[in-house]
């Protein structure tokens, strides 16, 4: 078992051509034992938003904070506190921060090929 506080999880800046603002926090991941996936806090402050993206893993995301316009295929939808989402493989996705308060959400990433 593995038990930490948020408080206590490094924060990285994504620094990746496509993303503005946006700042991850590991919080399980392969080296704490968690081998199929990561559980990751991501901040965004006012004004930032995620690279519009694609990919193999799927995404399933909670709305800790704040609100966002997320683009998922061709369809986009405002969400806020207390949402969840689910994004499937190849689908194309960004979070906006459209809020008025900093936007916090708790995603997962799968780590199995």
């Amino acid at each position: 078992m593995h038990v930490t506080n948020v408080d206590k999880v490094r924060e990285h800046k994504m620094d990746v051509k496509g993303a503005r603002a946006v700042k991850v926090k590991y919080l399980l991941h392969e080296g704490v034992g968690a081998k199929r996936l990561q559980l990751r806090l991501f901040i965004i402050d006012i004004g930032g938003y995620t690279p519009l993206e694609k990919h193999k893993h799927e995404h399933e995301v909670f709305i800790l904070h704040g609100k966002a316009l997320v683009k998922g295929g061709d369809t986009e939808v405002v969400v806020k506190e207390g949402d969840v989402i689910f994004i499937p493989s190849w689908e194309k996705h960004q979070f906006k921060h459209v809020g008025k308060k900093k936007l916090q959400f708790l995603c997962t990433k799968e780590t199995v090929p």
